[in-house]
């Protein structure tokens, strides 16, 4: 994107951009007192950048002034300096301004971005905030109902095994298989005329697989009774 030469007005217009539109300060957490900003060019011309503060004596900024080439970002360090805990600073908000000027024309302001500084007084406890206020419980509810459900569908599968008829049913299945299992298995041509046992009573290889796979899945459920 580049900068027209006839804009000379609705310069200031063009949107700049910062990783963050707030900075949070927590006096009881030292990590906090130092924060990355990084400013963006999303323009193919070299821009340069001026970071003022309402405050300056509670905050310093690492690089106050600089350039950012074309389509690219810095970053520069804002740091809380008045790390008291006194009321005066406490809960207060204070404002930084990032101003943007086109490098050929150093005094042409072409664009600028807010950035709000909040000093708290202490870091809230960690929550999930992707939920909304109150929604915490019922989410906590939600989610005890369904382990009750899920507990309640294995009881009622158990209690479906253990009922005498299906238990009747899965032995006699458990016999048949172990039948099959136990048959001469159909033999070759050549030894076809020396069978002792009917030819329905040999049974295929894959006949014999299939056998042995359903009692296996009986045994299992078996064990788990």
């Amino acid at each position: 994107m580049s900068l027209p030469t006839h804009l000379t007005s609705n310069v200031s217009q063009l949107p700049f951009f910062c990783s963050s539109n707030s900075l949070l300060f927590y006096l009881d957490d030292p990590s906090t007192y130092s924060q990355v900003l990084t400013l963006y060019n999303p323009y193919d011309f070299v821009v340069r950048y001026k970071v003022l503060c309402t405050a300056s004596r509670k905050y310093s900024v690492a690089e106050p002034q600089g350039e950012i080439r074309a389509q690219h970002s810095v970053d520069t360090i804002v740091r809380l300096l008045d790390t008291s805990a006194s009321s005066t600073n406490q809960n207060i908000v204070h404002k930084i301004r990032i101003q943007f000027f086109d490098r050929r024309k150093s005094q042409d302001l072409i664009g600028k971005r807010d950035v709000t500084c909040s000093v708290l007084s202490y870091k809230p406890l960690e929550q999930n905030f992707d939920e909304e206020p109150g929604l915490g419980s019922a989410s906590q509810h939600n989610r005890m109902n369904t382990t009750v459900t899920t507990t309640n569908s294995t009881f009622t599968a158990q209690q479906e095994t253990r009922d005498p008829l299906v238990v009747f049913v899965l032995t006699v299945l458990g016999a048949i298989c172990a039948l099959i299992l136990v048959a001469p298995t159909i033999p070759d041509d050549s030894t076809t005329s020396n069978m002792r046992l009917p030819s329905y009573l040999h049974m295929t290889t894959n006949s014999k697989v299939i056998a042995s796979y359903i009692l296996g899945l009986l045994t299992v459920v078996f064990i788990r009774r």
